[in-house]
């Protein structure tokens, strides 16, 4: 029963993700579901590990979990900072691309759809999991911040393109660009 906690704490992203539909955007019980979801996106890879219960599964569930909350405070969130609209169709657009774009060059590659855990998609999910955050307390320039956040969100995007490139075959684990290249290496001196 204990190895389904990582699965639960996926689905509870999910059920959270979605309550903030009806929560206002922003308000301090919106700020703590948030940040509620956000602490079971970062344990529930972790104790998966920790519980030897990582399974083909629960990264798929993860991945959904993390796709549900993103978008769900994007519609939320967004619209409550005002940002320049541009910039968030920009932003979004690229995000839709790059996304999209690894993920069929993984499913063209291995049949099967790859959701990466780099340490860049690590990085860019708590930079944008902690955006609206700081925006609400520090009052910084939203169009600015969201720049640099769709920035860092490129290039980690184009590692994993790169990365779904590269490997010889499936590898949920790799952490970045210079561990495919030595996976790769090990791969082809077998």
């Amino acid at each position: 029963m204990i190895k389904y906690i990582p699965n639960a704490l996926s689905i509870s992203r999910i059920i959270l993700a979605i309550s903030l539909l009806f929560i206002p955007a922003l308000s301090p019980l919106f700020l703590a579901v948030y940040v509620v979801a956000g602490v079971t996106d970062m344990i529930d890879g972790p104790i998966a590990r920790k519980l030897d219960a990582v399974t083909s599964l629960g990264a798929n569930l993860d991945g959904i979990a993390d796709y549900t909350f993103t978008a769900i405070g994007i519609f939320t969130i967004v619209p409550a900072l005002k940002p320049h609209p541009t910039v968030v169709i920009i932003i979004v657009a690229m995000i839709i691309v790059m996304k999209g774009t690894g993920m069929i060059v993984g499913f063209i590659r291995y049949r099967q759809l790859m959701m990466m855990h780099t340490y860049g998609a690590k990085t860019g999910a708590m930079l944008a999991f902690l955006f609206p955050l700081v925006i609400s307390v520090t009052g910084f320039d939203v169009n600015i911040m969201a720049v640099f956040l769709g920035l860092y969100v490129f290039l980690f995007l184009t590692e994993e393109i790169i990365i779904n490139l590269i490997l010889p075959e499936p590898n949920r684990d790799i952490c970045g660009l210079k561990d495919a290249i030595r996976f790769r290496r090990e791969k082809q001196n077998e």
